[in-house]
């Protein structure tokens, strides 16, 4: 929600949880808080809670937007393109997060179109292809070639 605060943000896919909600009244107070917590955690820079999503940086949207999400410490995360469209500073700030979440036992499930993130940021490389699990790979010994192959079924 773009034309929103961050603090409103906070609230999306945790209407039913706390610090969010207090039986079934938002808890603005801490939301905003929470908000604030999520903005120092994740380095996002904006002047505050109250300031509109659409105000800040690609990254620092989705800093914001990591944050929130891990804010529920997940036992499994999917990372839909954690990082496109973001600058170098903000890509490191979410691969970070990422790697030290998985560091803690958090399964994650990272689909990206850039294959040099696939390869860096992943422990294993299972790919899919019509509907159906095609190959899996190690990493360590994979190039981005050997996977874009794999991927297009030319493997």
């Amino acid at each position: 929600m773009m034309g929103s605060p961050l603090w409103e943000n906070r609230i999306l896919g945790h209407q039913r949880s706390k610090p969010v909600m207090r039986g079934f009244v938002i808890d603005k107070k801490a939301t905003i808080e929470s908000t604030h917590t999520i903005m120092q955690e994740f380095d996002v820079r904006a002047p505050g809670p109250d300031t509109l999503a659409a105000a800040l940086s690609g990254g620092n949207q989705q800093k914001f937007i990591v944050g929130r999400e891990m804010s529920k410490a997940p036992a499994l995360l999917v990372a839909s393109h954690p990082t496109r469209g973001v600058d170098v500073g903000a890509q490191g700030a979410i691969w970070d997060v990422l790697r030290k979440a998985r560091e803690k036992g958090m399964a994650i499930v990272l689909i990206s179109a850039d294959l040099e993130e696939l390869i860096g940021m992943s422990d294993r490389l299972l790919v899919m292809l019509r509907g159906r699990l095609t190959a899996e790979l190690d990493p360590a010994k994979t190039t981005p070639e050997q996977l874009g192959s794999a991927m297009t079924g030319a493997a």
